[in-house]
């Protein structure tokens, strides 16, 4: 495990000196290189997922933006047949991330991004060793490396699509928080000026 954080330290440093272009246009002030955004997603029914995730980011320099980010999730099951398996329950954590544009002159929307983000969730584990299974609050991490697409929407306004895959995500149901290793989202950016 130490070796994955080394490497992703590596690929973050070389997306930094590799000359691409960062997430939103440059600025020349403070102000002028900080952008907000996120992704919201809904779900309703027997099973009602609910997840907010506001980010603010920095143009570290033309090439390259980072930054931080939290997530809410709320899911609720409602048992259809009154059976009395009802079950509610939230995460909640917080992400650091950085993107860049590999080919800015060919594919302008383009964006790569690497991102750790680390999410307290409820699940069955053992109290302790060879112990019961009891329903425990765990943190899970998960590395989410994969390309993006954003689209202009005005001045300094994007819509963003993704496609993450979580390297951690080992299949098993401690090493991820996710239905599998491949995580989409929907977003939106705002520059701030």
């Amino acid at each position: 495990m130490k070796k994955f954080h080394f490497s992703t330290l590596v690929l973050l440093f070389l997306l930094g000196i590799s000359g691409i272009q960062a997430q939103t246009d440059y600025g020349e002030t403070f102000k002028s290189r900080l952008y907000v955004g996120g992704s919201f997603a809904l779900g309703l029914g027997t099973v009602t997922s609910i997840d907010l995730s506001p980010m603010a980011g920095y143009n570290i320099n033309r090439f390259l933006s980072a930054g931080i980010g939290t997530t809410y999730m709320f899911y609720s099951y409602n048992d259809p047949y009154g059976n009395g398996s009802d079950y509610r329950t939230s995460f909640w954590g917080g992400r650091v991330f950085a993107r860049a544009v590999p080919f800015p002159d060919a594919l302008r929307g383009l964006f790569l991004h690497a991102e750790y983000e680390s999410i307290s969730n409820e699940r069955l584990a053992e109290a302790y060793p060879n112990g019961p299974l009891e329903l425990t609050r765990v943190w899970t991490p998960a590395v989410l490396v994969g390309p993006g697409f954003r689209s202009q929407m005005g001045a300094n306004s994007y819509f963003t699509l993704s496609l993450y895959y979580n390297v951690l995500d080992d299949g098993t149901v401690s090493s991820s928080i996710y239905s599998g290793p491949i995580i989409y989202r929907i977003g939106f950016i705002f520059g701030l000026y």
